[in-house]
């Protein structure tokens, strides 16, 4: 059975003019969308502490919603400053247990970086910080990974000697669909194999017709079975315009089988 989600921020014009909060949003996945999966944007977020983190826990449990994926934006694993370096592994050991508690099934945690090209340093202690936090994953059932949306993640050369050197199985990518700096043909091949959530937004969806089809088989036979997610970026007209876009994302992979 196929799986669909909506990552919450696609309703940022709401949440930013005070219209949906985190738990607007969990009601609209459920009760409008009739989904069963999230995908929590931590810049939803209004708080980190503990009665706040129970409560959001405690209402994913009573709706029998499942997060498909936690993102985390703050909490990069590299930056040139060692300090910054410390304090956002702080805020990602933090992101590690919410990510327990809510019974995640992937978090996003960023590879930081603001060039595609990575230094050997730089590489290093980012297999080396990954390694902990994929075991802390698999110790609980899930994974954690970075997403491709800054510069170093956006080069899926970067990512493949990653995941191998990492070779965890609490390890892997959270892929922005068609979004690459180098090796744009095939980045999205090269990738799919240790994917571990698939977000489309509305430029692949909207513009590469049949293309999206055949990047859901592509993910498909590459044993694929996490949730297929769907990001709008537009700001506007956000309800109408999401259940558009996850329509045809629900059709493709109808027809994908």
């Amino acid at each position: 059975m196929s799986h669909f989600s909506i990552g919450s921020w696609s309703f940022h014009g709401l949440f930013h003019s005070e219209k949906m909060s985190l738990f607007g949003y969990l009601e609209s996945i459920k009760y409008r969308y009739r989904l069963r999966h999230a995908d929590i944007w931590n810049g939803m977020l209004l708080s980190t502490e503990a009665a706040y983190i129970q409560s959001i826990r405690h209402t994913l449990r009573e709706e029998g919603l499942t997060v498909a994926n936690l993102a985390v934006d703050g909490a990069d694993v590299w930056h040139d400053d060692p300090d910054v370096r410390e304090r956002n592994h702080q805020k990602a050991l933090l992101y590690l247990d919410i990510a327990r508690q809510w019974g995640v099934q992937t978090l996003r945690i960023d590879l930081g970086g603001k060039t595609v090209d990575m230094t050997e340093e730089q590489v290093e202690f980012c297999i080396k910080r990954y390694r902990e936090y994929a075991q802390v994953a698999a110790d609980y059932g899930f994974r954690v990974g970075p997403q491709t949306h800054q510069a170093p993640a956006q080069s899926p050369g970067n990512l493949k000697r990653l995941a191998e050197e990492i070779s965890a199985p609490g390890f892997g990518v959270v892929l922005n669909v068609n979004r690459w700096l180098t090796d744009k043909a095939v980045g999205d091949e090269i990738v799919a194999p240790f994917t571990i959530h698939v977000q489309f937004d509305r430029a692949f969806v909207d513009f590469k017709g049949s293309e999206l089809l055949e990047k859901v088989k592509l993910f498909q036979n590459c044993g694929y079975q996490g949730c297929w997610s769907m990001e709008f970026r537009g700001g506007a007209d956000e309800y109408l315009e999401i259940e558009r876009d996850l329509l045809d994302i629900r059709q493709a992979v109808g027809l994908a089988g």
